[in-house]
């Protein structure tokens, strides 16, 4: 019998895969309802002390690395090594960036955002390895010793 908490997981992790999926291959740019708002959004927090050069690029690149980063702790929890979900993140972010360029015709496919995916997995695979480790740690000092 599969454990509540594992199946939870699994639930969780389709959710996320769905979405990925929709976001990646949604016909049209998916920032695009939201685009003047974030360029307002951006006006104000550039006239009340944000840094100019923090613009809506650098604002999207950090965004593809958050949406990212569920991605490598789900692969993280299939794979105890650190470049399985590093690799799976390029490759699924190559896969959906390829299908951008050949079945979206208004969408951008771009190489940052391959990179940015990239980063994301392994800060996600990090954030796995980190609370695993902080896991281990804590039930070996519950333990007791024999």
């Amino acid at each position: 019998m599969i454990k509540p908490h594992v199946r939870f997981a699994a639930v969780l992790a389709a959710a996320y895969l769905l979405a990925l999926l929709m976001i990646a291959f949604w016909p049209t740019p998916v920032d695009r309802p939201v685009s003047g708002n974030l360029s307002s959004i951006l006006g104000w927090l550039h006239a009340h002390g944000l840094p100019l050069f923090i613009g809506y690029n650098k604002i999207e690149f950090a965004a593809n690395i958050a949406l990212f980063m569920p991605f490598g702790y789900i692969a993280g929890i299939w794979s105890r090594t650190w470049w399985h979900p590093l690799a799976a993140g390029f490759a699924a972010s190559f896969i959906i960036e390829l299908g951008q360029e050949i079945f979206l015709p208004q969408r951008f496919s771009s190489l940052l955002d391959v990179v940015a995916n990239t980063i994301g997995a392994g800060l996600g695979f990090a954030i796995f390895a980190l609370l695993q480790a902080m896991h281990l740690r804590r039930q070996e000092s519950v333990e007791p010793v024999r």
